[in-house]
């Protein structure tokens, strides 16, 4: 067998159709998960259409030749199960999940809605005026509309900086041509990109579940996935500040950070510590000195979502107008502290690591998110076994890191 590769009960193989297969053996719960990977995201879109890979994703489940939006949610529904797709700025996904004894029907079913979709009129019509809700509502959300104001800075002129769903202007000009364009374009086999993922995790074994994946999903299209050619953004210092109808205040801070990817694995990882150190809810050393200490806000947090190109590293605060001076006091005072090695020592550290290990193994509660793991790390290039190594590297992160 071609490229087959097993370990801790995980078997992954290049099937005969040229995708990735990825399966977990958990007989725990009669249910089996599978999972869909693209190597396609909004960062794919170009500007006048953003948002046509949310788009994409989203109308795709919604009929198909033999099918339509209606029949595929009763089928799914009549086998107890359960189906989604969505769209990141790095890759998107279909998922499944039934009981095991429904595996193969709802295969069919994936393969019908991968290989066969018809993206209908009124199901666009009805998704796009869904998404331009979604967009005008953001401007009720003071988070929202200070994110909105601080990513395209922070992002320059790279995809990074729009958002996924699109704006109204865009998704208004997306039509079904370009959906089917799309669909083309992406949802294929690009055999030396491997940009098509298959993970299986459940209760089935191996060879039964690969014989049936295999089975519908043959002849799958060959592609020759578009080459990303992006300039890693570059930010300088400056303070942004924008008059809104809100009565409360917002202060972010923006800065890049490390993107997922070996050569600066150990950077990562330090970073989701950090991030966990500071932000973490109410554990976290924002909410404890800036809410329990200081009674300064509402809310406050910090992110550090996993990118492939260049990560952003935020924190943010909610609090009332006239407080945002002493607001930024307070985090430049932390951040210094933090920089001085005043703050965050060893057993800061080993009890931070223990707090991500903890959401981490909460995380893999289920077959679906157990899939989804292997999945996401394959897609970001780091492989599948990077699951089960993950606590480990994280627990080698030192603070000098």
């Amino acid at each position: 067998m071609e490229n087959y590769v097993t370990g801790n009960g995980i078997k992954k193989e290049i099937l005969s159709n040229g995708a990735v297969f990825i399966h977990k053996h958990n007989c725990e719960i009669p249910v089996v998960s599978t999972l869909i990977f693209l190597k396609m995201g909004s960062v794919n879109d170009v500007p006048k259409l953003s948002g046509v890979a949310n788009l994409t994703q989203t109308v795709i489940i919604k009929g198909t030749k033999t099918r339509t939006s209606q029949q595929i949610a009763l089928e799914i529904e009549s086998l107890g199960g359960t189906i989604g797709s969505g769209v990141s700025s790095d890759y998107a996904e279909i998922s499944c999940s039934v009981g095991k004894q429904s595996f193969e029907k709802s295969i069919e079913i994936l393969s019908d809605i991968f290989k066969n979709p018809t993206f209908p009129e009124e199901e666009i019509k009805k998704e796009k005026m869904n998404i331009v809700a979604s967009i005008i509502s953001r401007k009720d959300s003071i988070h929202s509309v200070a994110s909105d104001y601080l990513y395209p800075e922070l992002y320059k002129g790279h995809p990074y900086g729009r958002l996924d769903i699109g704006t109204i202007s865009s998704i208004k000009k997306i039509s079904r041509k370009d959906l089917i364009n799309y669909w083309e374009k992406f949802y294929g086999v690009d055999e030396k990109n491997s940009n098509l993922i298959f993970v299986v995790c459940g209760d089935i074994e191996y060879d039964t579940a690969k014989g049936i994946v295999e089975k519908y999903f043959d002849n799958l299209r060959k592609i020759n996935l578009p080459v990303l050619n992006l300039k890693k953004p570059v930010v300088k210092e400056k303070i942004l500040s924008k008059k809104y109808h809100f009565k409360q205040g917002y202060l972010m801070y923006g800065y890049l950070a490390s993107e997922l990817s070996k050569e600066v694995l150990k950077d990562y990882l330090a970073t989701k510590i950090l991030n966990s150190y500071l932000g973490g809810g109410m554990s976290g050393i924002l909410f404890q000195i800036l809410r329990e200490e200081n009674s300064l806000c509402y809310e406050t947090n910090s992110i550090y979502p996993t990118k492939l190109l260049s990560g952003h590293f935020i924190i943010y605060i909610g609090v009332d107008a006239e407080r945002i001076n002493l607001a930024k006091e307070k985090i430049d005072e932390i951040i210094k502290n933090l920089k001085s090695k005043k703050m965050f020592t060893e057993k800061d550290l080993e009890e931070t690591k223990l707090k991500i290990k903890g959401r981490f193994l909460l995380d893999h509660q289920t077959s679906l998110r157990q899939g989804w793991y292997l999945g996401f790390w394959e897609i970001m290039g780091l492989g599948y076994d990077f699951d089960g190594k993950y606590i480990n590297n994280l627990y080698d992160t030192s603070l000098e890191d």
